[in-house]
């Protein structure tokens, strides 16, 4: 490597971190042309955790985006060693899941299903065909098997030395040995790294510190937040006549692994407890270390092992290994741009995919860090979902001993967060569980999903259908059908712009004008430079130079940052996050109005206060912010209300409503009816790589206004297709499907028309107050998705290996003329 004293005074980008991720990104900085940036690592290359990773890499992820990164990455691999000539010991062995459970089954024919909409080989085993490519298992239990013949293996060391090779040989550099003591910025932004060796000026710096991250970007007032647990494993001695060409092995629901390794067989778990490590710093000598093996700790999931292959049992150990790895709270990594400060890029928190991650990632973030945007949608794992909160250690160490466990095991609509709760609670919360609430996590969010005063108690039954609260469920929506519901949705962001810029600032980022009428609420979307959805959000004037953005409770952080980033600095504004200011209470249903008329003296009359208007009114003894929408698509109102008045408020609402049949609902409800209504869903339905045009959002577009974020690219776009456009959201149900025995629409079922594969499913569920399966989907046709083309015959969605007939329609099957809402 070179030579510390040979360190440069300015770089156009460097790293910090020497594991894969940040080697990675190196390398594809340096295809990409960016001569002379500078990789730090303290210790050696892959000396934290990336050195002891397991190797496995496959393909198949939530998303399409995330899916194709990792299709890249194992294409990566394969031709590494030929550029370069270092071996990466990669191999294409596969990997096999087994089932072990009608639900796990389930989802292993959705991924086949998946699988091959993406183009990826995949097939399903029976227990005969499993033992054919794994004599040593017992399938006696085991209902299917999953079969993913191009996923592979990799020494994860030898393919971090070959894309450190091809980063050099294209000039780039890497310093080992050489500690990044701290970012240097001016005015808030990125201006250099001080170091043990010296200064580099830079303008750009990537963090891919791993397990490190949390602490040093926490002392630059960045949020990452992740830690470090410890991982197990063991390695048998050789075993005669083990194929070195055997699959990786999975078993989810015993939460283990195994795969081959030079004639042994190294054996893993993810533990549904782990424990965390490094709650007090990870020592300064940290380099290629090994922790204390428990095996007392780990015994359970080794026994399990041993059960699956019986042949096994008196094979002996080689080697017992725990190294660390570091997890993030909600078990996604977090990458892009830090919002806190300008010119920092994060590429940290694998979760145990660092290898299989790591050429996406390094591609992804080579792009970010170049031309200002990744080349694929990554919203679930931007950087920019933190919460300043989660820079606390204590609540990442101990979210960190669930974490590693949810990484593994099976997954399901019920399945709890159980540490670090509590954190974060709206006003009400209190109140909320004397009513019967049930609680879900959402960053640190207590958030209530349904009402059930009589079991008020989670479910324990998984399922990918039918669940234990459906009953709940559909009362809550039937009762904003016919009465009236109070949802609390005070965890959402909201967003005070004010000053006399904030009208352009705002209007630079939307698609909508936002030059509107004090007392006008407008619904917009966030854009960027492809046109694509950065945020979904309501906007709502309050004076001549204030504006209210109400935005979901994930997105608080990144919506601040999206619309500083595009801000002229010419423009007087700035930004207050109100979110813990203002309670907000939704209420929605044909009684919503007479409940509040109650309880007010002003008109709130259709002729004086109509969808989409924006009031200040008395209410009880408050003074409310009324907002004339509904999510659910009922004559509905939003009301924000200082924090203070928010219980008021409450108890006047229900007092009064008890007479006209308000009841409580929660989450489950609100997604159903927003299907039901064909309402797009940020991170499901909508994201980055989605215009509104392709997404049935055009009137939220108004292309006659000032230049704003993306114009160039929707007015082309408009120019081009009209609302013919070749993709296209749509609305679509399922025949003859029923609530009880489904088939269930989840995400991702691809969509056929004949036998043409023109699509896939974005979200989706029961609905309630249309008695029917419903969904949303992502549809192609060169030809435009039109009405005439939708209402051809031949279209049907693939569900867990079956073809079921759909209706698909541009408007949504439930009031799609929006009258109800307006009325």
């Amino acid at each position: 490597m070179t030579t510390p004293n040979s360190l440069p005074q300015t770089a156009p980008a460097v790293i910090i971190g020497g594991g894969i991720i940040g080697v990675s990104t190196l390398y594809h900085l340096a295809k990409k042309g960016v001569e002379g940036a500078v990789l730090l690592e303290r210790k050696q290359l892959a000396s934290g955790t990336t050195w002891h990773a397991a190797g496995i890499v496959g393909q198949l992820r939530e998303s399409s985006a995330q899916t194709e990164l990792s299709k890249y990455t194992a294409r990566l691999f394969t031709e590494l060693e030929i550029e370069t000539g270092q071996a990466t010991g990669y191999k294409q062995n596969g990997t096999l899941h087994l089932a072990l459970s009608d639900i796990r089954a389930e989802q292993l024919r959705r991924n086949h299903d998946h699988a091959a909409r993406m183009k990826i080989d995949s097939r399903l085993l029976t227990g005969e065909e499993i033992n054919d490519l794994w004599p040593l298992v017992d399938t006696s239990d085991v209902h299917c098997g999953f079969l993913v013949p191009s996923n592979g293996q990799v020494n994860p060391l030898d393919v971090t030395q070959a894309l450190a090779k091809g980063a050099k040989a294209r000039g780039c550099k890497i310093f080992e040995n050489t500690k990044a003591i701290r970012i240097l910025t001016r005015d808030g932004k990125v201006v250099g790294v001080d170091t043990d060796q010296g200064v580099i000026a830079t303008e750009k710096v990537l963090l891919a510190a791993g397990m490190w991250s949390l602490r040093f970007a926490a002392e630059h007032g960045v949020t990452v937040p992740l830690h470090a647990a410890e991982h197990f494993y063991i390695l048998t001695e050789a075993i005669p006549d083990l194929p070195r060409t055997l699959p990786g092995l999975v078993v989810l629901e015993e939460r283990l692994y195994t795969k081959e390794d030079a004639g042994k067989l190294l054996i893993g778990g993810f533990e549904a407890r782990g424990k965390a490590w490094g709650r007090d710093g990870i020592p300064e000598s940290f380099e290629f270390d090994e922790l204390p093996f428990d095996m007392e700790h780990v015994e359970p999931v080794l026994e399990k092992f041993f059960t699956r292959f019986p042949a096994l049992e008196t094979m002996g150990i080689q080697t017992f290994f725990n190294g660390p790895e570091s997890f993030t709270p909600d078990g996604r990594p977090y990458i892009g741009p830090a919002p806190e400060m300008p010119g920092l890029f994060i590429a940290a928190g694998m979760n145990s995919n660092g290898i299989l991650n790591s050429g996406g990632v390094g591609l992804t973030m080579a792009n970010w860090m170049t031309e200002g945007q990744p080349a694929r949608g990554v919203a679930s794992m931007l950087a920019a979902r933190a919460h300043p909160f989660q820079k606390n250690k204590a609540y990442n160490a101990e979210r960190v001993t669930e974490a590693i466990g949810l990484h593994w095991g099976l997954h399901w609509p019920g399945r709890q967060i159980e540490t670090a709760r509590g954190v974060r609670r709206v006003p009400l919360h209190d109140r909320l569980l004397s009513a019967g609430a049930l609680m879900a996590e959402r960053i640190g969010w207590e958030v209530p999903m349904y009402f059930d005063a009589a079991n008020p108690v989670w479910p324990e039954r998984a399922s990918l259908g039918w669940q234990d609260w459906s009953v709940r469920v559909k009362e809550e929506c039937i009762a904003a059908r016919d009465q009236a519901v109070l949802i609390d949705q005070s965890m959402y962001g909201k967003l005070l712009v004010q000053g006399p810029g904030a009208v352009a600032a705002l209007n630079h980022v939307s698609g909508a004008e936002l030059d509107v009428a004090v007392g006008t609420s407008v619904y917009t979307q966030f854009l960027n430079e492809k046109g694509g959805i950065e945020a979904d959000v309501t906007i709502t004037r309050i004076s001549s130079e204030q504006f209210m953005v109400v935005t979901g409770h994930p997105s608080q952080i990144r919506d601040q940052a999206h619309i500083r980033a595009h801000a002229d600095p010419a423009w007087r504004f700035e930004i207050f996050d109100a979110t813990s200011a203002y309670g907000l209470l939704t209420i929605h249903g044909p009684q919503s109005r007479a409940i509040l008329q109650t309880l007010s003296e002003d008109n709130l009359s259709n002729e004086a206060f109509p969808f989409g208007a924006a009031r200040e009114i008395d209410l009880a003894f408050a003074r409310v912010w009324a907002i004339r929408r509904s999510f659910l698509g009922e004559l509905g109102y939003e009301l924000l209300v200082s924090s203070e008045f928010t219980a008021h408020l409450y108890d006047e609402i229900m007092r009064v409503g008890s007479a006209h049949g308000l009841r409580h609902a929660g989450m489950f409800a609100l997604g159903a009816c927003r299907l039901e209504k064909a309402f797009r869903h940020l991170g499901h339905d909508i994201g980055e790589e989605d215009t509104p045009y392709e997404t049935g959002l055009g009137f939220a577009v108004k292309l006659s206004k000032a230049n704003f974020v993306g114009r160039e690219t929707l007015a082309r776009q408009k120019a081009t297709y009209g609302t013919a456009t070749p993709h296209r959201t749509v609305s679509m149900m399922v025949e003859g499907a029923s609530a009880e025995t489904g088939p269930y629409l989840i995400h991702n079922e691809p969509v056929f028309k004949n036998d043409a594969l023109v699509g896939h499913v974005t979200s989706g569920g029961w609905g309630w107050r249309v008695n029917a399966m419903v969904g949303l989907a992502s549809l192609h046709n060169e030809g435009g998705v039109t009405k005439d083309w939708l209402e051809e015959a031949g279209f049907h969605v693939q569900i867990a290996g079956r073809l079921y007939p759909i209706r698909v329609q541009l408007g949504a099957f439930y009031d799609p003329a929006g009258a109800i809402m307006r009325g």
